[in-house]
């Protein structure tokens, strides 16, 4: 028997899915974000998506982010703007939590400097 077959499921369902080593890092997580403008006006309503990587260096998960423009095209990765936090986080859920509340918080401070 090889090591393949001595590692698959019971009922054989992944047989063609190698098991994945306990020694990678989990999976990246992303979602995306739609932040409304007060004025209702669509054109200023802005999309981004968040991605949450575990960083085995930082002992946790950081966050990045990309907004897309009109054409739904992301734009390079950056790290949260006026990040005052910790940038890590024991979770993928927290880490994409924190990352939600500081993009809409800053949205909301352009917003109120451009009033």
């Amino acid at each position: 028997m090889n090591f393949a077959q001595s590692h698959l499921p019971e009922d054989g369902a992944a047989s063609d899915v190698p098991p994945r080593p306990k020694a990678l890092r989990p999976a990246d997580r992303h979602i995306l974000v739609g932040v409304s403008h007060d004025s209702n006006d669509p054109a200023r309503h802005r999309t981004f998506e968040i991605r949450a990587t575990y960083d085995a260096s930082a002992h946790g998960w950081i966050a990045q982010v990309g907004e897309q423009n009109l054409n739904e095209q992301r734009g390079d990765w950056a790290p949260l703007p006026s990040d005052d936090r910790p940038s890590s986080f024991p979770t993928a859920a927290d880490c994409l939590g924190h990352a939600v509340a500081a993009l809409v918080a800053t949205f909301d401070q352009k917003d109120d400097a451009d009033a």
